[in-house]
């Protein structure tokens, strides 16, 4: 009799205290490659809605809005969407590398993407004879030795076709601008989604350069990046990416 008190006593207890649902998991972050410095939106889907917290004593249930954070720095959440995928606002002080993409609860549970987020290095500057410039100077003012810029106004990327993942292709860069011609720096390449090797160029030729590149990421509307130095971005058509 006193066993079956206790166990009724026990269910009681439990039927009152509030109740948390478990985190989902992070199965996707886009996009996964982001720009040291550069404000970003990240977009990170979740395996199942957010968590729910139930009151049974008062017979409430409120949606428990989590932590996340990007590096070890928190990273805001700026909207919710419907199937509970997360925007939020791409902290500012990153440092450039692989960072770990971490959903908290205040309980303490919830999930983790090691290494889901790719911080790339700012973009070599111009430099007045073309190149990228020597560390430390001050951006657009190349090695030290003028204080002129390289007239480069633009880059563009040529069409590209649908392609296939993992499996390597061409891709055509030409800058563009009075001093084009002199250009022989590198640019560097992220996507939208998924990663893309190699994330720097090798140097241009007389403003153009075929880079041979390869997309580790299936999916539909994938859209390349260029970055010329710290101001000039271009971005290529949108193209779709078939599985090998």
């Amino acid at each position: 009799m006193l066993r079956k008190i206790a166990l009724l006593s026990t269910l009681v207890l439990c039927a009152c205290e509030p109740y948390v649902s478990p985190a989902p998991n992070i199965i996707s972050i886009e996009p996964e490659e982001v720009v040291s410095g550069e404000a970003a939106t990240v977009a990170v889907k979740l395996d199942g809605p957010l968590p729910v917290k139930v009151d049974y004593g008062k017979q409430t249930a409120t949606l428990v809005t989590p932590t996340l954070r990007i590096g070890g720095q928190a990273a805001p959440i700026t909207h919710v969407e419907q199937d509970g995928t997360l925007l939020a606002t791409l902290p500012g002080s990153l440092s450039a590398g692989l960072q770990d993409v971490r959903l908290e609860l205040a309980n303490g549970s919830g999930s983790v993407s090691e290494e889901g987020l790719t911080v790339l290095p700012l973009p070599p500057e111009l430099d007045e004879d073309g190149g990228p410039g020597d560390p430390g100077t001050e951006p657009g003012t190349g090695n030290g030795g003028g204080d002129e810029e390289l007239r480069v106004t633009g880059v563009l990327i040529e069409p590209i076709p649908d392609q296939v993942r993992d499996v390597p292709f061409t891709i055509t860069l030409r800058v563009e601008g009075p001093d084009a011609a002199l250009f022989e720096g590198q640019v560097q390449l992220s996507t939208n989604k998924g990663r893309i090797h190699p994330n720097l160029s090798n140097s241009f030729s007389k403003g153009v350069r075929q880079e041979q590149v390869v997309l580790d990421k299936q999916g539909g509307n994938m859209v390349l990046t260029v970055r010329v130095g710290s101001k000039l971005v271009a971005q290529s058509n949108p193209f779709k990416v078939s599985p090998k």
